[in-house]
């Protein structure tokens, strides 16, 4: 039962990650209205619970795999480290988020210089003649 678990929450947690973060790359905030606060809000719960269910999950996949091998690792420890490595995830995730929205979406700048280049057209190349020196 807790394998079913794992299996679909890991791509539901990635795929609230990935609405957020595109969110957040389509829209910068400027103001303090309503739209903006809301946006942001949407932003960030998504992302924090996003990180959670897909750490959560991948947390249970390697220590499910461990016990499967035959280490049982003590629960206390389990929980320890999932709980490090939710709060280390969301703290990255919060930053990486942070400095996409510092700039406004120019694609010349943001999409040439972070992960979302893969989507990106790319300059064109400039063409060259015999008279240009």
């Amino acid at each position: 039962m807790e394998s079913a678990f794992a299996v679909v929450a890991l791509p539901v947690g990635l795929v609230l990650v990935a609405v957020s973060v595109v969110t957040a790359a389509l829209y910068t905030p400027y103001t303090t209205s309503r739209v903006d606060t809301a946006i942001t809000a949407f932003i960030g719960v998504t992302l924090q619970l996003g990180s959670l269910i897909a750490t959560s999950s991948a947390v249970l996949f390697v220590f499910g795999s461990l016990g499967f091998a035959g280490l049982e690792v003590p629960l206390l420890v389990q929980v320890v480290l999932a709980y490090a490595a939710s709060h280390l995830t969301i703290y990255v995730a919060c930053l990486k988020v942070t400095s996409l929205q510092e700039r406004p979406l120019d694609p010349g700048v943001v999409l040439q210089s972070g992960p979302l280049r893969l989507f990106s057209p790319g300059p064109e190349p400039a063409e060259s003649t015999a008279d240009d020196p």
